[in-house]
């Protein structure tokens, strides 16, 4: 299809929404969303693709059409494949990948060659990307149909509570770590990636790590998340969703962590390619392996298809404007009340910006955020949902939450002052920091 097509064929499921800021940018990144075709998907185990996408601007966009076809895909269509194996199977995948890679960045082979490679093992990676947003969709569903049928409490925070994973991510594992003797060089060697959430920036440094240990062994909560009982009704239906939030978090590690390690095979690529590394980030993959670079601009917009795409200079959609807002709805994460001062963090590198009891405010929070939610009094964000690593993390610390506002990155300003009343879900701007009173 040409880029015109597929992106008729996009705007053709209508009802596109903003759904989720991300920090990638470049056109690199956004090329490697070939990952939701079919081939690809077969290869993680799913005779399924991912229907249609749409990025600009910083953001995911969202069809509800476009969800439910997946499901359809994904649950009605392949009903004997539970996400035990998916996650099993992403699992494998991890570790195969890791000695794939390896291989690669002591191998003599053309540079070109070893960037082919990589090309299709991050292709595989993106599949679990988009499976993992297919069955969080299903889920939903699901639990807000049968939790009420065993509980007649606060459904959200039940449902949010029960789907609380039980294995641990790489950021529980850097927690652990800080919290320990480990030596900082060999905790930056193992976790530093793990502020890199685009591929490209720089990882962390050991003076932040050193900072954020001394911080957690003073204030590390002794509190130990507990589960609450579940009805025998709903067993099996908690520990698939518990798999499901784990893979959530899993399955994009995996991805910033090897783009981390095939960085020094990018640098060879740069060289090749004569073009600077900063501006492989705004390349098309196969654009740099077919040997035809263009760069594109900061704010490239994707349109794909069933795992063909086209890269466009500019936004496919008007964006939204609100209005003077004066308070802001959104789902129970963790319960409580709290006054503070907004900082907005778009990406990691604003986490520094987070000072004691302020109130983090982002699209979305991710491992790379963890200093910055030690610090902070409470966290807001746009998006939402049980698998959400906002609402995880809420729980671990005992902070309000409140996920799933839409809009708190567009409404709220830095300096702003609000109130966070996560018992009703409702956050509450006292004062904007361009008032005078």
């Amino acid at each position: 299809m040409t880029g015109e097509e597929i992106k008729q064929k996009v705007l053709a499921f209508g009802d596109w929404e903003h759904w989720a800021d991300r920090p990638f940018r470049g056109a690199f990144v956004l090329s490697l969303f070939r990952g939701g075709g079919r081939e690809i998907f077969q290869k993680i185990g799913l005779d399924a693709d991912w229907p249609a996408a749409l990025f600009q601007k910083g953001a995911w966009y969202k069809s509800e059409k476009v969800w439910n076809k997946s499901v359809e895909q994904l649950v009605v269509n392949m009903p004997n494949v539970d996400i035990f194996k998916i996650v099993s199977n992403c699992e494998d995948f991890y570790k195969r990948g890791s000695a794939e890679i390896e291989g690669l960045l002591s191998s003599e082979m053309p540079v070109v060659d070893k960037l082919i490679r990589v090309s299709n093992i991050l292709y595989e990676d993106i599949a679990y990307m988009w499976a993992t947003h297919g069955y969080e969709h299903f889920y939903l569903k699901r639990l807000n149909e049968e939790v009420p049928k065993y509980y007649s409490g606060d459904k959200n925070k039940f449902i949010g509570d029960i789907s609380y994973p039980s294995k641990k991510n790489t950021h529980a594992y850097l927690i652990e770590a800080l919290a320990g003797d480990e030596s900082l060089d060999v905790i930056l060697e193992k976790f530093g990636w793990i502020k890199i959430r685009d591929g490209f920036s720089s990882p962390y440094t050991i003076e932040e790590l050193s900072e954020e240990r001394i911080r957690i062994r003073k204030e590390r909560s002794s509190g130990i998340f507990k589960r609450p009982e579940i009805p025998a009704g709903l067993d099996r239906l908690a520990k698939e969703t518990q798999e499901l939030v784990y893979l959530r978090t899993f399955r994009t590690d995996v991805l910033w962590e090897f783009m981390w390690k095939i960085r020094p095979i990018l640098k060879e690529v740069a060289v090749e390619r004569k073009i600077n590394f900063e501006d492989l980030r705004y390349c098309d993959i196969e654009d740099v392996i077919g040997g035809k670079v263009k760069i594109y601009g900061n704010n490239t917009s994707l349109t794909a298809v069933g795992g063909e795409i086209a890269l466009w200079d500019g936004p496919i959609l008007e964006e939204k404007k609100f209005g003077d807002t004066k308070e802001l709805k959104g789902a129970i994460a963790f319960k409580g009340n709290v006054k503070g001062t907004v900082k907005v963090v778009m990406t990691s590198y604003d986490i520094g910006k987070v000072e004691d009891g302020d109130i983090l405010v982002a699209p979305t929070t991710a491992p790379s955020y963890i200093i910055g939610m030690n610090k902070a009094a409470a966290f807001v964000t746009d998006e939402g949902g049980i698998t959400s690593h906002a609402a995880i993390v809420s729980r671990e610390m005992k902070k309000p939450c409140i996920i799933g506002t839409k809009i708190a990155t567009k409404v709220l300003k830095d300096g702003d002052v609000v109130e966070v009343n996560a018992d009703v879900g409702i956050v509450k701007i006292i004062k904007r920091v361009t008032d005078k009173s």
